[in-house]
């Protein structure tokens, strides 16, 4: 996929190095690559993009921070084909963008495009909700329930006090939601999912915030499973397009407050 890179076999990712150097203006954007190490069979030029892909989404590269392509070669101790690579590629995404000062950086979030996303959101995992409930198998049902679980424990011990995981309560709600449109045996609607898949990443992290929502959120998943089994089409349907909604109602909350503060500094 990529072209062959000379110092492939001896180069890597040391991010054990102070990365608080990576741009001139003082931003934190690569605090969170602290312990994250290139692995093989990867190229370098992808190990580069799914480190920063991977911060971008966790919301650890902030909206608008710039990419300075020397500043990452010398940071992560690559050259520079592959950072330039990686940036074409996260530039494919939608994650970041060109500026004329020279470099990238990371692209905005807007209410407008939430807004829009849901839209797109909302009528596919609804139609997939609507197909996963005659095709979903035993073992699914069975694996969306474990998710469910899991998630009300991390929830749980938050409620007691204890610090909560985000990250992986993120990633439990992706891949409950993957699950059950991977039950809907589409290859089409999967091909079109991808395609909003990026922006709704990103927003996720935004919703999680709200203890209430999160709450909520839980017990949704643990209907939309009894939903599932009991085959309860209509019931599934409506509970999704709900959920979706209210995901999109906590996101443009705490993005409208964080958006405001951030105005309120400058």
């Amino acid at each position: 996929m990529y072209s062959c890179i000379q110092e492939y076999k001896t180069a890597h990712i040391d991010t054990q190095h102070t990365l608080a150097n990576l741009f001139p203006e003082g931003t934190q954007m690569t605090a969170g690559l602290s312990g994250d190490r290139v692995k093989t069979p990867q190229t370098i030029a992808e190990q580069v993009y799914d480190l920063l892909r991977k911060r971008i989404i966790e919301q650890q590269i902030k909206p608008g921070e710039r990419l300075l392509e020397v500043a990452v070669c010398e940071s992560l101790n690559v050259s520079r084909t592959p950072v330039r690579e990686a940036f074409r590629l996260l530039q494919q995404d939608g994650l970041v963008e060109r500026i004329p000062q020279g470099g990238i950086r990371v692209t905005g979030l807007s209410l407008e495009e939430l807004k829009e996303i849901t839209t797109l959101r909302t009528v596919l995992e609804v139609h997939a909700a609507e197909m996963a409930c005659d095709l979903i198998e035993e073992h699914e049902i069975e694996t969306l329930e474990q998710i469910v679980e899991q998630a009300a424990a991390l929830v749980a011990a938050a409620n007691e006090g204890k610090d909560i995981d985000l990250d992986e309560l993120s990633r439990l709600n992706t891949v409950f939601h993957d699950t059950i449109c991977a039950a809907a045996r589409s290859s089409y609607l999967g091909k079109i999912l991808d395609i909003v898949r990026m922006p709704i990443l990103r927003f996720r992290p935004f919703s999680l915030v709200d203890r209430e929502h999160r709450l909520r959120g839980v017990e949704e998943h643990r209907r939309m499973v009894d939903m599932l089994r009991r085959r309860d089409k209509e019931g599934l349907k409506h509970l999704t397009a709900k959920h979706v909604g209210d995901v999109s109602t906590a996101v443009a909350r705490i993005l409208s407050s964080t958006q405001a503060n951030r105005g309120a500094a400058v």
